[in-house]
């Protein structure tokens, strides 16, 4: 494969985040690194903001990272520095975001798309200068800041396939979305401006507070109703959720099932609690209800919800920005939980 070398107006090195081993443990480092040689079909990106999901975490504990990527986070925006000879739709100067598939670019997801995952089965964005596959990045819009845009490329697109990509939630339906971080947000956001009835559950009481000035019809605190299915039957006159958005995984996917009203589909979204989880066959089967796999989204996905956000005036809800130097802070609230939206770094 051929490359280009960069302009002399670039700078030698960047900053960039590796993942070291200390003892028995794994965590981030930030380290100064030369900047990466671009493919003729590749872009040079000038990162200015990234932002957390949940998988960092999950990444930090794995035992063996033999096979995965040494530089982790998928979601990054900035501005293209440099371009490949290949390239023809993408413009120095132009401002794009990363996406989390780097070959799933439209049509059916395939799980050969995994094997290129950024921060995760390929080298991540968590630094100040990227290469990324021309075809992979995503314009941003011109309203939208550096950190907002970070946002978007798993958290957004994930509930965005959620609530409408992939579910075609219409207005009246009722939808259940499980606590207020990033995708969860998102779905909120996406359920309200779509018409739908949304029901919040969470632990805390401030939090619900806050998805009600989001848009949020009921709010559900399951620390003071555990069996918060019964809670949302009782506030739907029995009828429960025609969508539930299932961020949490194997310790709410039995509930899950029992919120579902009849025929109504359950988008399991993530494993916090894990992914081994079990479903009640008859808890579906006696609902005619569909249980359905959301994994982020295409790039088209991703062009489809920008036109979206666009047209209802969305907004990404950002809890806190912290300068890359203090990577460890944003990890710990990011662990903590104590957040609503997302969490962003800057470069």
């Amino acid at each position: 494969m051929s490359s280009i070398a960069h302009s002399s107006e670039l700078p030698a090195t960047g900053r960039k985040i590796v993942i070291e081993k200390t003892g028995e443990r794994y965590e981030w480092t930030l380290v100064q690194a030369p900047l990466p040689t671009i493919a003729d079909d590749q872009v040079l990106v000038r990162v200015h903001a990234i932002s957390l999901n949940r998988g960092e975490l999950s990444r930090l504990e794995r035992q063996n990272f033999a096979e995965a990527a040494k530089t982790p986070v998928s979601d990054a925006a900035g501005e293209v520095v440099a371009v490949g000879r290949a390239v023809k739709d993408v413009r120095k100067g132009e401002r794009v975001t990363s996406t989390y598939f780097r070959n799933w670019i439209d049509g059916p997801y395939r799980e050969a798309y995994l094997d290129a995952v950024y921060g995760w089965s390929i080298e991540g964005v968590a630094a100040e200068y990227v290469a990324l596959d021309a075809r992979a990045v995503v314009p941003i819009a011109k309203d939208f800041s550096y950190e907002e845009a970070s946002t978007l490329p798993t958290a957004a697109l994930t509930a965005w396939n959620g609530v409408l990509g992939r579910v075609n939630t219409q207005k009246g339906d009722v939808v259940l979305v499980q606590g207020t971080g990033g995708v969860s947000t998102f779905a909120l956001q996406f359920a309200v401006a779509a018409g739908a009835r949304t029901i919040v559950t969470s632990s805390s009481d401030e939090k619900l507070a806050h998805a009600y000035k989001l848009g949020a019809r009921e709010g559900i605190n399951y620390r003071k109703e555990p069996d918060w299915s019964k809670a949302v039957l009782r506030v739907t006159d029995g009828r429960g959720a025609d969508l539930v958005i299932d961020v949490v995984g194997k310790s709410t996917l039995g509930q899950s099932v029992d919120s579902l009203a009849d025929e109504g589909t359950l988008a399991i979204i993530g494993g916090i609690t894990g992914y081994d989880g079990s479903l009640s066959a008859w808890g579906l089967l006696k609902k005619s209800a569909t249980a359905k796999g959301i994994f982020v989204g295409s790039r088209a996905d991703y062009l489809r919800m920008n036109e979206f956000i666009a047209r209802h005036h969305l907004r990404p809800l950002i809890d806190r920005v912290y300068p890359i130097e203090q990577y460890k802070e944003a990890l710990q609230a990011m662990a903590a939980g104590n957040f609503m939206g997302k969490i962003v770094l800057t470069f």
